[in-house]
């Protein structure tokens, strides 16, 4: 918690990068498209998500079974993407940050879309509205297609797969640490259970702990419960993964002479 409490310090404001560093000269031919930005913003929500866990902690809340793995799911998300974006060679960086920057405009896109298409708000709100939301969608496919043209033939040109990011990211993790695969297993079994999607579902029952009362018809009663070494575990891999992106951040943004 008190690494937590440090880390929420660092991100009220954005930590410059030193000129002739190493994050300095991956985006000096990249301008428009900071590797910086990338793995900043993983640091930040990483932070963010581990502070409310440990907020919850102080004030003594109920950490519920179904939805406080979604907050240290996506803790573990936000760093990952950070240490992927920020391990590897300079070209592994620049492709990786512009695939995560090109799924962004994707997502952006998609979701305008569904109101620019939706025949309720073409009725209901104007044209003028629904011209600015047309105006939109086309400039982020503009900005698409030019992330498209820049990728191409770089590290990572295809579709950006956040699960396939995760694995990277905790076999780097894992690396560090002379090849632990019991670790990167431990990463894995964290960010497949830890799903949002999974807490909305019921197959988390057959791997999590539950407590079963049989039924007089032959079936039985399920309790979805948690334990705090569940909890503690879920939160660690998060802190885990969160330190050596901080530790990559402060590498990459100051100058070694």
């Amino acid at each position: 918690m008190e690494a937590v409490r440090e880390w929420e310090k660092r991100i009220g404001q954005h930590e410059e990068v030193a000129p002739r560093s190493s994050l300095d000269t991956d985006d000096r031919e990249l301008p428009r498209h900071p590797v910086q930005s990338a793995a900043w913003y993983g640091l930040v929500t990483a932070v963010d998500h581990l502070a409310l866990g440990a907020d919850l902690a102080d004030k003594g809340l109920t950490l519920r079974p179904s939805s406080i793995f979604t907050v240290t799911r996506a803790a573990l998300l936000g760093a990952s993407q950070a240490v992927w974006v920020l391990s590897g060679g300079r070209e592994d960086r620049r492709g990786r940050a512009l695939s995560i920057e090109s799924d962004e405009r994707k997502q952006h896109r998609g979701f305008i879309k569904d109101y620019a298409n939706d025949p309720f708000i073409r009725e209901h709100k104007g044209p003028e509205f629904v011209a600015a939301l047309d105006a939109l969608v086309q400039r982020l496919t503009d900005d698409i297609q030019g992330l498209r043209a820049l990728r191409k033939g770089r590290p990572y040109d295809g579709d950006f797969v956040s699960t396939m990011m995760m694995r990277e990211a905790a076999t780097y993790l894992a690396d560090t640490e002379n090849g632990d695969d019991w670790l990167r297993l431990a990463l894995a079994y964290e960010w497949r259970l830890a799903s949002a999607a999974a807490h909305a579902r019921s197959w988390p029952f057959h791997v999590r702990r539950t407590e079963r009362t049989p039924l007089a018809n032959g079936g039985e009663l399920r309790q979805l419960t948690s334990s705090l070494a569940e909890v503690v575990q879920s939160y660690g891999a998060a802190v885990l993964m969160t330190s050596e992106a901080w530790r990559l951040w402060d590498l990459r943004r100051h100058r070694h002479v």
